[in-house]
C-alpha cells in the first residue's frame, strides 16, 4: 500500500540535503605567483548568516610571505581589523557586528589578504581557535579550507653518482648497504649539531625538518638539491638561491623526491638562468657548469658524463670508470676542500665507529682504513666549484 506521506518525507530529505550543502563555510584559495610579486589571497565565505562576530587566524611561512595588510573587503566598511602576530606566524582578523542585529555576508571573497611573495611554497592555516558567532552568541559549525600560495611548480630529472658508495664494474650502480642495513635516518641529516667537525658554518647547513617514515628501497643517502637563478655559472653565488630541497639518491643515480619515486618538484620560477647544485655530507659540492634547460616545466640534467658538466671541472670531480663521473669523496669538514683537515678533525676523530658517520666516506656503515687510504687521501687538494 502506497504511504500518504512518502512525498513528504522526500521533500524533508531533500531540504535537509539541501541545507547540508550549503552549510558555513571559510576558505582560502590557492595562488600561484613569481618571486618578488605582490599578491592577494582571498579568504571567501559561505552560508555565513546573522552574524554577530568573527575571530579568524590564519598561519603562513614568514620566510615565503611577508605581510602587508587587507584590502577588498565584502561588504565595504564592515570594520574588520587585521593585524600580525610574529611570534606564532600568523595573521589575525576581528569582526564584530557594528548595529542591533546580526549581518548576513554575502556567499564569495570576505577580503583580499595582501602578501609580498618571495618565492617557494607555503600553506596558509586557519588554526582550531577560529570562530564564528550569530548574533545571539551561538558558535557556528564552520568547514575551514586551507589554501596556499607557491610559485609555478617544475620538475627536475637529475642524474648523479657519489665516488664513495659507487660500484666500479657496474656500469652506473652504487652500493646502498646503509640503507640495506637501517642506518639511513628518516630526519633529512643537514641540521646537524654544530660545530660539525669543527666547522660552524657547513657548505651545506639547512633547517628544514622533512623526514620520511623509511627510505626508497634502492636508496643510496640523502642530498640537499639546490636552485639558483643567474645569467652565468660565475655569477651564481649563494645570493642567488631561489629553492633548496633535501631528496633521496637511488642506487641507479636518480634524484627523487621525498615519496622515493618522483622526480624531485621545486616550486620556483627563474628570470635568468637554471643552475642546479647537488650537497652531500662528505663528498664535495657539485653545480651545473651551464643553465639547465627546462621545457614545459621540466628540466633534466646528467651530471655523470663528464667533468665539463660541473663548475670547475675535475679539480673538484671524479671519473670512477671510464666515461662515467661522480662527486669526490672526502669533505668531512663540508668546507668545500678536501685536506689534511678532514682526515685529523674527520676521519680520526670517528675511526673505528659502525653507523651513520660523516667519516665514512665509502658509505658502507664503518669509518675505517679503506675510508681513509682508498679514497680520502687520494682526493687531498681538490676543490668545490660551486662559487661562494
Amino acid at each position: 500500500m502506497k504511504s500518504k506521506y512518502l512525498p513528504f518525507l522526500l521533500i524533508l530529505f531533500t531540504v535537509s540535503g539541501f541545507q547540508k550543502v550549503i552549510s558555513q563555510t571559510a576558505s582560502i584559495e590557492n595562488v600561484e605567483a613569481n618571486p618578488g610579486e605582490a599578491v592577494l589571497v582571498p579568504i571567501d565565505f559561505a552560508g555565513m548568516t546573522n552574524l554577530g562576530a568573527i575571530t579568524l587566524f590564519v598561519h603562513f611561512d614568514t620566510t615565503v610571505l611577508t605581510y602587508t595588510g587587507i584590502t577588498n573587503l565584502c561588504p565595504e566598511g564592515n570594520g574588520t581589523i587585521s593585524y600580525f602576530d610574529p611570534e606564532n606566524s600568523r595573521v589575525g582578523f576581528s569582526w564584530i557586528a557594528p548595529g542591533m542585529s546580526g549581518v548576513d555576508f554575502p556567499d564569495g571573497k570576505y577580503l583580499d589578504m595582501m602578501f609580498q611573495f618571495h618565492g617557494g611554497y607555503t600553506e596558509l592555516i586557519f588554526p582550531e581557535d577560529c570562530e564564528f558567532a550569530t548574533f545571539e552568541g551561538t558558535i557556528l559549525q564552520t568547514d575551514y579550507i586551507n589554501g596556499s600560495v607557491s610559485a609555478p611548480s617544475v620538475t627536475f630529472n637529475i642524474k648523479v653518482f657519489l665516488e664513495g658508495a659507487y660500484e666500479p664494474g657496474s656500469g652506473g650502480e652504487m652500493s646502498t648497504v646503509l640503507n640495506a642495513e637501517g642506518l639511513l635516518p628518516g630526519i633529512q641529516p643537514f641540521a646537524p649539531a654544530l660545530p660539525y667537525f669543527g666547522n660552524n658554518e657547513p657548505v651545506w647547513l639547512y633547517n628544514g625538518d622533512e623526514s620520511v617514515a623509511i627510505a626508497p628501497d634502492d636508496a643510496v643517502d640523502w642530498l640537499l638539491v639546490e636552485l639558483r637563478d643567474a645569467p652565468t655559472a660565475q655569477e651564481a653565488t649563494s645570493s642567488t638561491i631561489v629553492a633548496r630541497k633535501p631528496c633521496f639518491l637511488l642506487k641507479d643515480g636518480s634524484v627523487v623526491d621525498l615519496n622515493g619515486n618522483t622526480p624531485v618538484i621545486f616550486y620556483a620560477s627563474f628570470n635568468q638562468g637554471a643552475f642546479v647544485v647537488i650537497w652531500h655530507r662528505n663528498h664535495l659540492g657539485i653545480m651545473s657548469s651551464n643553465a639547465v634547460p627546462g621545457l614545459g616545466g621540466t628540466y633534466v640534467y646528467d651530471f655523470t658524463t663528464g667533468a665539463d658538466k660541473i663548475a670547475g671541472g675535475d679539480a673538484g670531480y671524479k671519473e670512477l670508470e671510464t666515461g662515467i663521473w661522480g662527486m669526490a669523496a672526502g669533505d668531512i669538514n663540508a668546507d668545500k676542500s678536501t685536506d689534511i683537515d678532514d682526515k685529523a678533525t674527520g676521519w680520526s676523530a670517528e675511526a673505528g665507529v659502525y653507523g651513520y658517520y660523516g667519516s665514512d666516506i665509502n658509505l658502507d656503515g664503518q669509518t675505517d682504513n679503506p675510508d681513509k687510504n682508498e679514497i680520502l687521501i687520494s682526493n687531498f687538494g681538490k676543490q668545490s666549484g660551486v662559487p661562494d
